[in-house]
């Protein structure tokens, strides 16, 4: 592969002088910089990015974190990521974490002593102090850590109150909401299960809330989880749970002869997909 040295010296130029072409750090004459731009082609002159970046401290990659690059919520969320990036001139680096706390920790230890522009924080195993500390730019998505750190949520108070009101209306008796307990202090998220239960409490709507990690990308356990509480609550009347585990509902459900939509649980879990 060609260095640097070799394109100045096709060009005719200074190897400093094939470096400010690269960086943009200073104004090269417009033919100096067609004959540099030309040797690069000839040459098929790769720039060493890395190099490039410790130079001009930016490299042009932002890292994202992510439990599972095959679950199908967080591969939708790179893609459209990715391609924000991109168009604002910047790389996306995707590092799946398969929720676990000390590969997480991993991954920020090597993001901290590598050159990344940016961190986007779409895991939460780790305490707020951990994330207090990255002294780099980082955004969290659904986890408050301070005011210092941006973070990216919805209005999930609203969005339980539009479940609660969605089971009101269609005369709900017992409501199963599927959350992981374990993050209740982490996520924002949780919000909404807090929402929900007040709503129905005050109409005199029986709620059990079930604890579930729904990071996972596996549909077959999400499933085999859904044809339980069908077993253990056969009154129930509502579901509401994230996108693949309210999927496995309907899987659950058609199994047991249930109609889609029809009755029981089936009509309100689809309506209240399409609502939140």
């Amino acid at each position: 592969m060609a260095s640097i040295r070799e394109v100045a010296k096709r060009a005719g130029v200074a190897a400093c002088t094939v470096s400010r072409v690269m960086n943009g750090t200073a104004s090269v004459a417009p033919e100096t910089r067609k004959k540099i731009e030309y040797a690069m082609r000839e040459l098929d002159y790769i720039p060493n990015e890395l190099a490039r970046g410790m130079f001009r401290q930016r490299a042009g990659i932002v890292a994202m974190l992510v439990p599972s690059i095959r679950h199908p919520f967080f591969a939708s969320l790179a893609d459209c990521i990715e391609n924000q990036l991109f168009f604002r001139g910047y790389k996306l680096m995707l590092c799946s974490t398969s929720g676990e706390t000390e590969r997480e920790r991993e991954y920020l230890g090597f993001l901290k002593s590598n050159i990344v522009d940016g961190i986007i924080m779409a895991v939460s195993s780790l305490d707020r102090e951990e994330y207090a500390a990255l002294e780099k730019p980082v955004v969290m998505l659904d986890y408050y850590v301070n005011d210092s750190i941006p973070l990216v949520t919805a209005d999930h108070r609203m969005g339980g109150k539009l479940a609660a009101e969605e089971f009101i209306r269609n005369g709900c008796r017992l409501v199963l909401h599927l959350c992981d307990e374990e993050k209740a202090d982490r996520v924002v998220s949780f919000e909404s299960h807090l929402e929900l239960e007040r709503i129905l409490g005050e109409h005199g709507i029986e709620s059990r809330r079930i604890s579930i990690s729904w990071n996972s990308p596996d549909m077959e356990v999400y499933t085999e989880e859904a044809r339980r509480l069908l077993r253990e609550y056969p009154e129930a009347d509502g579901v509401m749970a994230a996108d693949m585990v309210a999927a496995a509902f309907v899987n659950a459900a058609l199994e047991s002869g249930k109609k889609v939509p029809g009755n029981s649980v089936l009509w309100h879990l689809t309506e209240l997909m399409r609502l939140i």
